[in-house]
This record gives structure tokens, sequence and C-alpha cells, in this order.
């Protein structure tokens, strides 16, 4: 899988109530990706700033100019 596939500037996050599940989606030519998804319980089990910590470094990771910037990756 090229990084290309994966790293955006557009996401969709969205919690899933049914499922209790927090889903990052993608976008890639206006289209949504398979999403990530973590339960609402895994968060609760890091506890809120952990579980802060993860979704945002999440998101921070796959944009590719913040990826480069703050966290020094080649993206």
């Amino acid at each position: 899988m090229n990084k290309n596939d994966i790293l955006t500037n557009e996401f969709v996050v969205h919690y899933e109530l049914d499922t209790e599940t927090l889903l990052i989606y993608t976008i890639h030519e206006n289209r949504k990706d398979s999403p990530i998804r973590i339960k609402l319980n895994t968060l609760i089990e890091m506890g809120g700033d952990d579980a802060s910590k993860w979704v945002g470094e999440t998101i921070l990771l796959l944009v590719p100019d913040m990826r480069k910037r703050l966290f020094n990756l080649v993206p």
C-alpha cells in the first residue's frame, strides 16, 4: 500500500452509537476510505488523557504536512 493511499488532508470523524465505536475515515477523491475503528470501551480503558492523545495523534499522523513538520516523518 502506498502512503499516498492513506495520508490525506480530509477526514470524517463519526461516532457510531449502536456499536459504541469511533470511526475515523480518510477521504480520497471525494470518497470515504475504510475507517480506523476504536471502541468506546478501549478509549475508556485508556483514560481521558491517553484516549485524547491517541485520537489526536492518529489524525495528525495522517496529514502529510503535519507528519513531516510536527513529527519529522517523511510523508
